[in-house]
Parts: C-alpha cells; sequence; structure tokens
C-alpha cells in the first residue's frame, strides 16, 4: 500500500500538497469573509507573466516570481484604496493588463508558448526536493507573521471601520495579507494546474462552511477536507496513472455534495 512513496517526486509531492492542504484553508477564509475570492483566479492567471519573466530573467525562477508576486500586491491594494474602483475592476484590470503582456510576449517569441504550457499540465515528477525546501520555508514565515498579525487582521476582516477606530493600521494590515497571498498563488502554482488552482484553494474553505459553526471549526474542517483529498489523489494518480489536480477537484466536490445536502437535511431542520 505504501510503495507510493517508494519514489522521491511522490514524497516530494506529497509534502508540498499537505504544507498547502494546512496553509490554504487558514488564509483563505479571511478572503471568504471579505468577498475577494476573485482574487485567486486572477493572481492564478497573472502568473503567466511571471512565467515570462522567469524565460527571460538571469535570476532565479523562484526569487523573480516571489518579487513579481509582492510587486502585483501592492499594487492591487494601491488601486482598490484609491476608492474610485469596485474591488472587481481592479482584479479586472490587472489580469487583462497580464494576459496583454504575455500575449505581447508570445508575439515576439513564439517558444514562449511552448516553454509555458507545462504550467497548464503540470506533472507531480516536477516537484523537486527543492521545492520542497522554498515551499516549507515559505509556510513557516507565513505561520510566523500570521501569529502577530492575528487579532488585527480579524478586527480589519470583520470591521474595517470599527479597526480604524481601534488605532489599528489596516492599511499597513491589508498590505501585509495581500503579500501572504500572493506568496501563497506562487509557490501553490509550483505544484498544480493553473486553471484548476483557484478551485483548490477554495472549494475546502466553501465546503466547511456548509456545516461549521465558528471561524475556528471552519478552518479545521477544511484543513481536514483538504488532507483527506490529498490523500484520495496521492494513490488515484499513482495506481491509475492519472492527473493529480482535477482528481483533487472531484474529491472536493464530492465533499462539497455531501456536505451540502446534509446541511439541508439535518442542519436546517433544526
Amino acid at each position: 500500500m505504501f510503495e507510493v512513496f517508494q519514489y522521491n517526486f511522490m514524497q516530494n509531492a506529497f509534502i508540498v500538497w499537505i504544507i498547502l492542504s494546512i496553509l490554504w484553508p487558514i488564509i483563505w477564509v479571511f478572503l471568504i469573509i471579505r468577498r475577494y475570492t476573485m482574487i485567486s483566479d486572477t493572481l492564478a492567471h497573472t502568473s503567466l507573466t511571471w512565467i515570462i519573466l522567469w524565460l527571460i530573467s538571469w535570476y532565479s525562477p523562484i526569487f523573480v516570481t516571489l518579487w513579481y508576486s509582492i510587486f502585483s500586491a501592492l499594487i492591487i491594494e494601491r488601486l482598490r484604496l484609491t476608492k474610485k474602483l469596485s474591488w472587481d475592476m481592479v482584479l479586472s484590470l490587472f489580469l487583462s493588463l497580464n494576459l496583454a503582456i504575455v500575449a505581447i510576449m508570445i508575439s515576439l517569441n513564439s517558444k514562449f508558448m511552448l516553454r509555458i504550457s507545462s504550467y497548464f499540465f503540470w506533472s507531480i515528477v516536477l516537484v523537486s526536493r527543492q521545492d520542497v525546501y522554498i515551499i516549507s520555508f515559505i509556510w513557516i514565515l507565513i505561520f510566523i507573521v500570521l501569529f502577530f498579525i492575528k487579532d488585527s487582521l480579524l478586527k480589519t476582516t470583520y470591521d474595517e471601520d470599527n479597526a480604524i477606530s481601534s488605532w489599528i493600521n489596516t492599511k499597513l494590515i491589508n498590505i501585509i495579507f495581500l503579500i501572504i497571498v500572493s506568496l501563497l498563488i506562487t509557490i501553490s502554482i509550483q505544484i498544480t494546474w493553473i486553471l484548476l488552482l483557484s478551485s483548490l484553494i477554495i472549494l475546502p474553505v466553501i465546503i466547511s462552511t456548509q456545516v461549521a459553526k465558528s471561524f475556528k471549526s471552519t478552518i479545521i474542517i477544511a484543513q481536514i477536507i483538504s488532507f483527506i483529498s490529498v490523500i484520495g489523489w496521492i494513490f488515484s494518480s499513482y495506481y491509475f496513472d492519472i492527473s493529480a489536480s482535477w482528481i483533487i477537484t472531484l474529491i472536493l466536490w464530492w465533499f462539497f455534495i455531501l456536505f451540502f445536502l446534509y446541511s439541508k437535511i439535518f442542519i436546517n431542520k433544526v
């Protein structure tokens, strides 16, 4: 049964997926409360620009990606603070700009298209030991930052005006949080299809909200669902030789249907 872990690439993929399955729900529960869920889709698709920068840069790919993701987060927050544009308008503008850059770069050099195509059709063999170290480091860093800002982030998330009156620097908290989100998206595109990334991140939290009764229970249930989905993916992809991302998506959809029906039949009756 456990012969699946005799291969280094399976060990690497399993470690990375477990790390992210723990981290994703913690971050995305805040985004759902804020109604910022579309940011995951926007940053996932604008990652194509990051990949282009990888290909033309002399620096480390992950180094370029991390810096560009931070830059993206700062620009998005700056546009939001103008209050002349709604949040969905800012994301749409940012998405269109980045896709335009990608289109221009590909038209100038068609070889880029061949090289970025691997990020649309990801394989678990692409996860290296270096990816494990980098993602583990970022994972620890994010947890440390969240530990220090958790109270201020909670107050800002639920009631930003009240947080301002409590002398909380909401602008700084929002910037830090968006940087965390962009970093999480950056490391996540290392291990899954760009086109499915958004659903893999958001679905566990959406499923959890069907039965959870508190903020903490929402996160815990979402993490358990993510973990079970990862285990299901590991064995399905190994024994049946099928893609990881869409298998996890189907498992998550099965959980959603199950939890949704349970909430309608049992919880709503009470």
